[in-house]
């Protein structure tokens, strides 16, 4: 098996992924304090390009609160939101009438090829497994020399929840993720430029894992693998899992859910003409 060609690691549909983040729009940004932490960073981060873009393509928009933080740092620019999720799209539209706003699937988004100058993803890549063809597409989108920057999860993601969970059941309850190395290896393979990958790793502290679990189901991002347990979690479960938890305590008492957050960027090169734009997206508002 070549490195581009990596198995599927987990078993999720996309229409889940679809219905799990519209259910979640309204309730995402209280809970995605973890997720306004990794897009800050990431926004940090353009302080190494100069850049004046003209078109910006926010990938994975959820609620736009990056979309919209785009716009008032470029005004001049066009900014634009794609979200797989269709109640994300109404909610954007609810917030903001100052970008568009399209329903899209990454791997097949309805813009001409050479559209955007800047492509900014914030914590999406980690839901799709085919990672050569997302970046053949976002290759596509990009201008020559236009920019792409992301952030993504490594596999040690919430690797405090997972091993606790183990001990309590032999179900998959926490979404695995893809190392950086084949996200590199995804990007020379898409032919982008110069693409950088690199990761740290970042804490956040809970009173109790039944509250973090709260809120990835509040953000849309509990677990939706085909392989999970369907059935209900039963009390004595959850308090194993919380007796399990504690070996991970922290000195100041909070229970550690840590993530292994990934950045990545690059250039787009010259693609082939042949490439056309795929008319499947659903605009809103």
């Amino acid at each position: 098996m070549s490195k581009t060609m990596q198995p599927k690691i987990n078993q999720i549909a996309k229409d889940d992924i679809a219905r799990s983040f519209s259910r979640a729009a309204k309730t995402y940004d209280d809970a995605a304090f973890f997720q306004k932490v990794a897009g800050e960073r990431l926004l940090e981060r353009l302080q190494y390009f100069k850049l004046q873009p003209r078109n910006i393509l926010d990938l994975g928009c959820g609620t736009g609160y990056f979309t919209r933080e785009l716009s008032k740092r470029y005004p001049g620019a066009k900014v634009t939101g794609a979200d797989l999720a269709t109640g994300m799209i109404e909610y954007c539209c609810a917030q903001s009438d100052q970008e568009e706003y399209v329903c899209a699937d990454a791997l097949r988004l309805p813009f001409e090829s050479d559209s955007f100058d800047f492509v900014f993803s914030n914590l999406t890549f980690q839901w799709i497994d085919e990672l050569p063809q997302l970046f053949q597409e976002l290759n596509r989108v990009l201008k020559p020399e236009g920019l792409l920057l992301f952030t993504t999860l490594g596999p040690d993601t919430l690797y405090e929840l997972k091993h606790s969970w183990a001990a309590v059941n032999d179900y998959q309850h926490v979404n695995n993720f893809i190392d950086m190395h084949h996200v590199g290896d995804a990007m020379l393979s898409a032919r982008l430029s110069d693409p950088v990958v690199d990761s740290e790793p970042v804490i956040i502290g809970y009173n109790k894992a039944v509250e973090l679990m709260r809120d990835l189901k509040n953000i849309g991002a509990h677990n939706i693998d085909s392989s999970r347990n369907h059935g209900l979690t039963s009390p004595s479960q959850l308090r194993q899992l919380e007796q399990e938890y504690q070996q991970f305590k922290l000195d100041d008492g909070q229970l550690p859910a840590t993530y292994e957050l990934v950045y990545g960027h690059a250039f787009g090169t010259e693609v082939s003409p042949a490439m056309g734009y795929h008319d499947y997206a659903v605009e809103i508002g």
